[in-house]
C-alpha cells in the first residue's frame, strides 16, 4: 500500500471547550500547559499537566477510494486514543506507545469526512515518568487496492547455514482478496548499492507466503559495519503491478554460548549499553524523525554499542537510526502487566490488549537488525509469582517465539523483598525469614522461560546466581554510575553476563530528582525532589545532549576516555559530598572558577583509565597520584589561573575565566533540525560556567521550536524562547525550511550574537 505523510492540516481542541487550533503533528500538548506544583502528574511526571483533547482532520474521499483499502497508521498517541470517522468508532487503542492501524475502508463515503481522535490526557498519573499528551508520533495514510500486501506484512528473517552461507526467509502477508493463483508475487533482494541480488516469482496462493532466498557475497550487519539490504514484494496481475511493499533489514544472527557468552554473527560481544526514555528534552514527547536520529547519534558517539528502550516500544525512526548507525537494541514492551503502579497506567487494559499490542510491536519492529532482544517487561510486580505471573511470563514468551524465533527474550527484574512472607512460609521449610533468599526463590520460575535474566541494580547477586543457576544468562539492565566500575568488571569477567546498561544514558523528563545531591537535611527528603524539579538528573548525558561528569567517568571505566577529565569539587563543600542519592553522582564541576575561595582547600578528581595522573597548577606540578578505580584525587589550595592534568595519554587544562564578555555559538545539525547552544564566555572564549543571566533567542527563516537549559529544577517553559543559563549555557531547537536561517541570542550586559544556518 502507498504510505503518505498525514501530519498536516490537523486541528485540536480541549474537550468541552469551543475553538480549534491548527497543528502539525507530531504534537505534545503537555508542553503547551504551564507546569504547576499541584499538577496531578506529581514529581514522577515532572509536574507537567495533561488534558482531554480532540484532534480533527478532514479527508476528501474520491470515487476511486471507495473501491480501495484506506487505512491510517498511528505511530503512537499518548496516553491512548479513540479514532472515529465521522461518528463511527474505528479503533480504540489504550496503550500509547504501540503503533496501530485504523482501517477506514468499510466506512468511507464519497465527499468530505472527518477524522476525530480523542485523547484522555487528564487521567493522571498514567506513567512513572513524563509521558506527554497527544498524537506525539507521526501519522500516515495508507492507500491501495483491496488485493494488497497488508501493512507490516513483509518481513525478512535472516539466518546462517554452514553450507549455503547467509540466507533469509521472506514472509508476505496478503489481504484475502490477493490470495488467489491468478495473481503473482514477485520478491527481490537488493544490496546496499541498489543492485539486484536475487529474485523469485510465486503464485499468490495463500494469505501468508513464505519463500527462502539467498545470494552470494552477502555481508553481515554489525555495530562497526551496519550494512543494510532491501527486500521488496510486488503483487502482479498479468504483469501489471497492483501493489508494492519494501523493507530494510540486515543479515545477522544472535546466540548464547555457555563459554563465550553473547554471540553476534558467531563472535563474542559485550553490550556496553544505556537506557533511554522516549522524550526529547526540549521537545517533550514529540517524536520528530530528526530528533530520533540525533538521540541515536549522541549515544553512538558517546561510546554505547547498545540501547535499552525503557520501558516501551520506541518510535520507528529511532530504530531506523539504530540500524543505520550500528546500535544494538533491547526493544521493551511495557512497564506494567495486570498489577498497576499508577491509577491510570496500562494495567487497566493489559489483560484484554497485551496480545494485540505485543503482536503490533513485533510485526512493526521485526525487520530491524539493530533489535537483538525483546523485553516483555520491566520490574513487573508479578515477577514474584503473584497474579499468576509465572504462567503469564511463560505464555508471553511462547507468543513472542511463535512470531519471531531469531531474537532473545528478556525481562528486567529488581529486588524482591519480604512482602510475600506468608506465601514463602508455606512453601519453604524454615522458621527464619531473614535467611530466605527472596529474589532467588521467587524469581526462579518467572525467569525460567526467558533467554536472558535482566537484573536491575542487582550486581551483588551476579556470582551467586551464576553458580546457583548454571543455565542462566544475565544482563545488567539497569546500573548506576557509582557502581559502573564493579558492574563492568563483572561483565567483562563472566561470559554469561552479556552486558551492562546504565541508568540512564540521557537525562529525561519526570522521575524528578532521583539523581539529587543534598547538603542539608532541609534541602529535601524522599525518593523524588520537590517542586520545581522537572527531570531525573541521573544520566551520563544531560537533557541537551552534553556529557556530564558521570559520563566521563563511565568512559574511563570502559577504557574509551581519550584524555583525562578534570572534575572539581566546590571548595565550599571540601571533602563533603553531602547526601548523594543512589542514582546520583557526587557534585563535580569541569571548572577552575571559585571567586572568594582563594587560598581555601579544594578537592580535584581526575578521571582516567591510565595508572597515574600528574596535576599542575599555574605551571607547577602539584603531585602525581595513582588512579584508584579510575580516579586520581588531589587536595590543594584554590588559586586562580590554569589547572592541568596529564595521564601520559593526554593532557587537559582548565582556565579561570575573566569577566563575561560574549556569547559563543555551537551548532549541531540533524537533518532539518538544528540544536544551537549559546555559551557565555570571557573575551578569550573561556566558558563562564556559573553565570546565570537570561539568554533569549529569536529566529528568521526557520522555526524556533523550543529553548531551555539542562537545569533539572528550572521553572521556565521550553516554549518561551529562552531561559536562565545553567552551566553558563542555554540551548534551542530550530527547524530549517530550506532557506538560510538566522538565529539571534541576547543576554543582558553582553553584545548580541547571531549564527547563520
Amino acid at each position: 500500500m502507498k504510505r503518505m505523510d498525514f501530519c498536516q492540516g490537523w486541528t485540536y481542541r480541549i474537550w468541552g471547550v469551543p475553538g480549534d487550533t491548527p497543528v502539525t503533528l507530531p504534537h505534545d500538548y503537555s508542553q503547551e500547559l504551564p507546569r504547576t506544583p499541584d499538577s496531578k502528574s506529581g514529581s514522577a511526571g515532572g509536574w507537567f499537566q495533561g488534558a482531554n483533547i480532540i484532534y480533527d482532520k478532514e479527508i476528501q474521499v474520491t470515487e476511486a477510494m471507495l473501491s480501495q483499502r484506506v487505512m491510517l497508521e498511528f505511530e503512537g498517541v499518548m496516553p491512548g486514543a479513540e479514532v472515529y470517522l465521522d461518528d463511527t468508532l474505528i479503533v480504540r487503542q489504550p496503550y500509547g506507545y504501540v503503533s496501530f492501524l485504523a482501517d477506514l475502508t468499510p466506512y468511507l463515503r464519497k465527499g468530505t469526512q472527518k477524522i476525530r481522535v480523542n485523547v484522555h490526557g487528564d487521567a493522571l498519573p498514567n506513567s512513572r515518568w513524563y509521558a506527554g499528551t497527544g498524537i506525539c508520533r507521526p501519522v500516515h495514510l495508507l492507500q491501495g487496492p483491496k488485493a494488497c500486501i497488508l501493512p507490516w506484512g513483509l518481513s525478512a528473517k535472516p539466518g546462517w547455514e554452514p553450507e549455503a552461507g547467509w540466507v533469509f526467509q521472506a514472509e508476505t502477508t496478503l489481504s484475502p482478496e490477493a490470495a488467489q493463483r491468478e495473481l503473482t508475487l514477485r520478491l527481490q533482494l537488493r544490496g546496499p548499492d541498489g543492485a539486484l541480488l536475487w529474485q523469485t516469482e510465486e503464485p499468490a496462493c495463500a494469505e501468508r507466503m513464505q519463500v527462502l532466498g539467498g545470494a552470494a557475497g552477502i555481508r553481515p550487519w554489525t555495530p562497526e559495519a551496519p550494512i543494510l539490504y532491501c527486500l521488496s514484494a510486488e503483487l502482479l496481475n498479468a504483469g501489471e503491478m497492483l501493489d508494492r511493499a519494501e523493507t530494510r533489514f540486515g543479515f545477522r544472527c544472535v546466540q548464547l554460548d555457555q563459554e563465550k557468552g553473547l554471540l553476534l554473527n558467531g563472535e563474542p560481544i559485550k553490550l556496553r549499553g544505556g537506557c533511554v526514555h522516549h522524550d526529547h528534552g526540549l521537545l517533550g514527547a514529540a517524536s520528530l524523525r530528526d530528533a530520533e536520529y540525533r538521540k541515536a547519534r549522541i549515544l553512538k558517539d558517546f561510546g554505547y554499542n547498545a540501547v535499552r528502550c525503557a520501558h516501551n516500544p520506541p518510535a520507528p525512526a529511532f530504530l531506523d537510526a539504530c540500524d543505520d548507525l550500528g546500535l544494538l537494541v533491547m526493544d521493551e514492551f511495557t512497564d506494567i502487566w495486570n498489577i498497576g503502579k499508577n491509577p491510570y497506567d496500562y494495567h487497566l487494559f493489559f489483560r484484554d490488549h497485551w496480545k494485540r499490542d505485543l503482536e503490533s510491536m513485533i510485526q512493526r519492529d521485526r525487520n530491524h537488525p539493530s533489535v537483538i532482544l525483546w523485553s516483555i517487561g520491566n520490574e513487573i510486580p508479578e515477577r514474584d509469582g503473584s497474579g499468576d505471573g509465572y504462567a503469564l511470563c511463560g505464555e508471553m514468551c511462547r507468543f513472542v517465539r511463535e512470531m519471531d524465533d531469531t531474537r532473545l527474550i528478556a525481562a528486567a527484574l529488581n529486588n524482591i523483598g519480604k512482602r510475600r512472607l506468608d506465601m514463602l512460609a508455606a512453601n519453604v521449610q524454615t522458621d527464619d525469614p531473614d535467611s530466605l533468599d527472596y529474589f532467588g526463590i521467587l524469581s526462579e520460575k518467572y525467569l525460567a522461560p526467558l533467554d536472558v535474566a535482566g537484573y536491575n541494580y542487582l550486581s551483588r547477586r551476579y556470582e551467586q546466581d551464576l553458580a546457583a543457576y548454571p543455565a542462566r544468562f544475565i544482563c545488567g539492565t539497569e546500573s548506576v554510575a557509582k557502581e559502573a566500575l564493579e558492574c563492568w568488571r563483572k561483565t567483562r569477567e563472566h561470559p554469561r553476563i552479556i552486558g551492562d546498561f546504565a541508568w540512564a544514558a540521557i537525562d529525561y523528563l519526570g522521575e524528578a530528582g532521583i539523581g539529587h545531591v543534598w547538603y542539608k537535611p532541609e534541602d529535601g527528603e524522599g525518593f523524588f525532589e520537590k517542586w520545581p524539579w522537572r527531570q531525573a538528573n541521573c544520566a551520563d548525558i544531560d537533557l541537551n545532549g552534553h556529557i556530564n561528569p558521570a559520563g566521563y567517568y563511565r568512559q574511563a571505566v570502559w577504557g574509551t576516555l581519550e584524555k583525562p577529565y578534570i572534575a572539581v569539587q566546590h571548595p565550599g563543600h571540601f571533602h563533603e559530598d553531602g547526601d548523594v542519592s543512589y542514582w546520583a553522582w557526587p557534585e563535580r564541576f569541569p571548572v577552575w572558577e571559585f571567586p572568594g575561595y582563594e587560598g581555601k582547600p579544594v578537592q580535584v578528581d581526575v578521571y582516567s583509565a591510565e595508572k597515574a595522573v600528574t596535576l599542575y597548577l599555574n605551571g607547577k606540578a602539584v603531585a602525581t597520584k595513582p588512579c584508584r578505580d579510575c580516579i586520581a584525587s588531589f587536595d590543594l589550595r584554590y588559586e586562580p589561573g590554569e589547572l592541568e592534568a596529564d595521564d601520559g595519554k593526554g593532557r587537559v587544562r582548565l582556565c579561570t575565566p575573566g569577566p563575561a564578555a560574549a556569547l559563543r555559538w555551537t551548532a549541531e545539525k540533524s537533518g532539518e533540525l538544528v540544536y544551537v547552544t549559546a555559551q557565555i564566555t570571557d573575551e578569550e572564549g573561556s566558558p563562564c560556567f556559573f553565570d546565570t543571566r537570561f539568554i533569549s533567542f529569536s529566529a528568521e527563516n526557520c522555526a524556533l521550536l523550543s529553548a531551555g537549559s539542562a537545569d533539572p529544577a528550572s521553572q521556565e517553559d521550553f516554549r518561551q524562547g529562552g531561559a536562565r543559563a545553567w552551566r553558563g549555557a542555554v540551548s534551542a531547537a530550530v527547524r530549517l525550511n530550506g532557506k538560510d536561517a538566522r538565529v539571534l541570542a541576547a543576554a543582558p550586559g553582553l553584545p548580541p550574537a547571531e549564527i547563520i544556518l
